[in-house]
């Protein structure tokens, strides 16, 4: 029991003790072999504009800030936590650009931020700390890749119905899986603010079964349209500052039209149709050619269940199943596709 309560008071003091520390945020861009604790981390401040060597290299962000809890947080203290970070990245040189002191309405701590650096201590030329650090500023801005504000994509290619009846015999699978498969085309708008990663835009897409070879069967034929209009949301990622990945979903109408002719008799027609609320899920890739055009590779799927169908001009079938809320159609389809991508 003894064994219990001591463990147990140990665990406390520690949890306490942590709890009183403030936390350490870093972002490391580089690192070199730590720095012995025999030499020293030099401390420079862009509030006073303190000369750092011309030469230094940026290493990383530091932060040292509040945890919630925090109460041991004096200046020097979170200094020398700070100090301790760019020791670990192999940096020699701390510049504190931000300083968050203590106050009624804010933090019990003292709260600061700054840039790892690394420099040559035999470098004797310097420069304004201001200049420097505006300098990594201008650094990481040009540095960093943009996604584009207004994205317009433009893509054909295949789709196919990914779902199938089972029990038919051959010649009614012939038949589905001529009526499944066919082209797809879509354009999308997509808004990234201030060129982040995350935007927001609408998709338009549809699909044709074999447009180019006559789908016949029992003397009737058959074509399916397919109709997607959607809010959607999307990430989009470079690579680099040619090649992006992209990611989007949403939701919006689904329709669906199923076109019957008499085969000898092309006057005499009729069709099916349905609609519903369908989702839409795609990946895809792209490369950024100039600063306005692109091209890219997408793959898409679309999806939907029909509760219940129209029937204009057609009798329907009494040995088909009757499509109602307990039985719904699947209307789901994946579309391959390439296109243009313009960017404004």
């Amino acid at each position: 029991m003894k064994q219990v309560l001591y463990s147990l008071g140990i665990t406390l003091i520690g949890a306490t003790l942590f709890a009183c520390s403030p936390k350490v945020v870093t972002q490391v861009i580089k690192t070199y072999p730590p720095l012995p604790e025999s030499e020293d981390v030099a401390v420079y401040h862009l509030e006073t504009n303190d000369s750092v060597p011309a030469t230094a290299e940026t290493l990383g962000q530091v932060a040292v800030v509040d945890n919630g809890f925090s109460t041991k947080g004096s200046y020097p203290r979170v200094v020398d936590m700070a100090v301790e970070e760019t020791r670990k990245t192999g940096g020699n040189v701390l510049l504190i650009t931000d300083h968050l002191k203590p106050s009624f309405w804010g933090s019990s701590i003292h709260q600061i931020g700054g840039t790892m650096l690394k420099v040559n201590p035999e470098d004797t030329t310097a420069v304004p700390s201001q200049e420097t650090y505006i300098s990594m500023e201008e650094s990481n801005r040009r540095n960093r890749v943009n996604i584009p504000v207004h994205n317009l994509a433009i893509n054909a290619g295949y789709g196919d119905l990914t779902q199938r009846t089972k029990g038919l015999t051959g010649a009614e699978e012939k038949f589905e899986d001529k009526l499944s498969g066919g082209i797809s085309w879509d354009a999308s708008y997509h808004y990234h603010h201030k060129g982040l990663p995350y935007g927001f835009g609408i998709l338009a897409s549809q699909f044709y079964s074999s447009p180019f070879n006559t789908v016949i069967y029992n003397h009737i034929k058959h074509a399916i349209r397919l109709d997607y209009v959607g809010l959607s949301l999307s990430v989009k990622y470079p690579f680099s500052k040619q090649w992006f990945w992209n990611f989007n979903f949403g939701i919006g109408y689904f329709g669906m039209i199923h076109c019957l002719k008499d085969a000898a008799n092309p006057s005499i027609a009729g069709d099916i149709s349905a609609n519903t609320l369908g989702t839409h899920i795609g990946i895809g890739l792209e490369y950024k050619i100039s600063d306005h055009f692109g091209i890219g590779f997408d793959m898409k799927n679309i999806s939907g269940y029909f509760s219940s169908v129209n029937y204009n001009n057609v009798i329907p079938d009494s040995s088909s199943p009757e499509i109602n809320d307990e039985n719904k159609m699947n209307a789901s389809r994946m579309n391959v596709t390439l296109g243009m991508r313009y960017y404004f």
